[in-house]
């Protein structure tokens, strides 16, 4: 059965009508194909999802019909926080996506020393809003109720003065003497830091060291800045998530 999930930028009530436009409303139109009558689900990102009936199309929007509230949740009981150094468009975009199906709640874009990708404060709000919508797509077909938090792209000196106390703090590494199985049980949460195409520099794995990260390897190759995320997510909600 084809899933029928609807993002809605709006709070939703269950009783009232919203009108859904921009890329939902075309995702509705074109690529649900529904029409009049048929049923969806509707999720605002603040928890829970909501069965909801399609009303009508209008040229660039959609009407509908708000009904029972499920409080329904997906998400992990891990509390992951992804530092991921910028790469190029499509693996960027690519890590952003799969965290969010592996349920990652915060991503921070890392504006990395060797990072090939720079960004201007417009460029920055113009990615930013192009990976929440990926995120936001990936939870429409994940089944998640809420959307990760996509930080501003931060430098590692301004991560490790805004890290929260208390995080268990991974740092990918193929210099790393630990394994993932080998981490003890995460308290407060885990941060995972993985730097981009060119890895991280010394000083900053020396920073990230002196603060505090355990550095970490996967096995013996090396692997792309957007396969080790997804691997290691993967390991890490394996041995302390719900995988």
């Amino acid at each position: 059965m084809r899933l029928r999930r609807v993002y809605s930028a709006q709070p939703l009530a269950t009783g009232s009508r919203c009108t859904i436009g921009g890329i939902a409303a075309n995702h509705v139109r074109r690529v649900l194909r529904l029409r009049a009558g048929d049923a969806l689900t509707l999720f605002d990102g603040h928890g829970g999802e909501y069965e909801a009936r399609l009303e009508g199309c209008g040229r660039d929007e959609v009407f509908v019909a708000v009904g029972a509230y499920r409080g329904i949740e997906r998400e992990s009981p891990l509390h992951v926080t992804l530092v991921q150094g910028i790469s190029r468009g499509d693996r960027m975009d690519l890590v952003v996506q799969k965290a969010t199906e592996l349920g990652v709640a915060h991503i921070v874009p890392l504006a990395a020393e060797r990072s090939v990708v720079r960004l201007d404060a417009q460029q920055s709000d113009r990615r930013l809003e192009h990976w929440r919508t990926i995120a936001i797509a990936a939870c429409e077909q994940c089944g998640r109720n809420r959307v990760p938090g996509i930080a501003a792209p931060l430098a590692l000196h301004e991560l490790l003065e805004r890290r929260e106390p208390g995080l268990t703090s991974v740092l990918l590494s193929p210099e790393g003497t630990m394994r993932v199985a080998e981490l003890p049980a995460p308290g407060a949460g885990l941060m995972l830091l993985i730097g981009p195409e060119g890895g991280l520099s010394v000083t900053e794995t020396a920073a990230a060291l002196h603060a505090g990260f355990r550095a970490v390897r996967l096995g013996p190759r090396v692997l792309r800045t957007e396969t080790a995320a997804i691997t290691a997510l993967s390991a890490i909600q394996q041995a302390f998530g719900d995988l």
